[in-house]
């Protein structure tokens, strides 16, 4: 694939994890044995306390507690997150998660938990997404929803996970009587020439949530963590330059190395196919959403666009939906 049209990454792997020969008195003494041995291993990392998001953070693999996965001391059991650094689409990353996982299961207890989850961010490279490939996007993460359900666990479908609610629960596309309705605001947003538009289209939450009282949100607002696509990165913050990602936080957690490597695989060709597919995505469409065959036909598009030759783990997603 040409420079011009490619992709990075990061992926972000909760865990709910405990030594098999240590008992630790706190998540971070877990975190300082688990960065030793990943570096033992040859994977450069190191503890990000503050879970500070600035640049330096994403040069090597780093460790952040993760508050939202309840940590059982009494099991010797803590939740962290696993943040990679930024990976172009074409290089060995794969690899990287081999070791990473074959040092987790080497000495500690990974445990399931529907606490968990991965979350895929990509970004375009050299240069960012523009209003009409994020609107492209957009409109593929709408119609797509249905299909996409039907690869996570139910907790992960429709609005009942609170942290993966479906963008259609957006205030701004909520009212609306259909899907085409809704690709169609998108159409309109991607008219503006500007990003924000879509980005408030898809990432809209009302004031009159229980947060949006409690922060004293007088009209709705833009919070993206809450729904499977976040788009709020593709915005500047604290007058710095924009992030330029899309994170798909759907995915559910990842116990292997086969597991994660698919959700990132998935994510990499779905916003590749959606490119393609996304401008010809409009108000006219007739259905509530594409089927699972659909959904395969563009992310193996997407592949292509890549320059894949299979996508590895993704079709043992589909194998596992039925």
């Amino acid at each position: 694939m040409e420079e011009e049209n490619s992709f990075q990454f990061g992926v972000e792997i909760e865990l709910l994890l405990g030594s098999r020969k240590k008992t630790h008195p706190n998540w971070k003494s877990l975190a300082k044995d688990l960065s030793k041995r990943l570096v033992k291993a040859g994977i450069a990392n190191h503890i990000n306390d503050s879970n500070d998001k600035s640049a330096d953070n994403y040069r090597e693999w780093s460790i952040v507690q993760e508050v939202t996965i309840p940590s059982q001391p009494g099991k010797n059991l803590w939740g962290l997150e696993l943040v990679s650094p930024v990976y172009h689409i074409q290089s060995y990353w794969a690899a990287d998660l081999t070791t990473i996982f074959n040092t987790l299961h080497s000495s500690f207890n990974l445990v399931a938990s529907p606490h968990c989850s991965t979350h895929v961010h990509i970004s375009g490279h050299p240069l960012p997404l523009d209003a009409s490939a994020l609107a492209a996007l957009a409109k593929c993460a709408l119609y797509y929803e249905p299909a996409l359900d039907l690869l996570v666990p139910a907790g992960r479908r429709n609005s009942t996970a609170y942290w993966c609610q479906s963008n259609r629960a957006s205030p701004a596309l909520r009212p609306l009587n259909s899907l085409g309705d809704c690709l169609s605001l998108i159409d309109v947003a991607e008219a503006t020439g500007s990003i924000r538009p879509v980005v408030e289209a898809m990432n809209l939450f009302p004031a009159a949530s229980a947060y949006g009282r409690a922060h004293g949100k007088h009209k709705d607002f833009i919070r993206g963590k809450v729904y499977k696509w976040d788009f709020t990165g593709m915005l500047a913050s604290s007058g710095s330059t924009s992030r330029g990602t899309v994170e798909f936080r759907q995915p559910s957690g990842s116990l292997s190395a086969e597991e994660a490597a698919a959700w990132v695989t998935l994510a990499a060709a779905f916003v590749a196919g959606a490119m393609a597919v996304g401008p010809n995505l409009g108000g006219d469409i007739g259905v509530q959403g594409a089927s699972p065959e659909e959904l395969w036909a563009l992310l193996a598009s997407g592949g292509e666009m890549l320059g894949w030759e299979s996508l590895g783990g993704v079709e043992g997603l589909f194998e596992r939906a039925g």
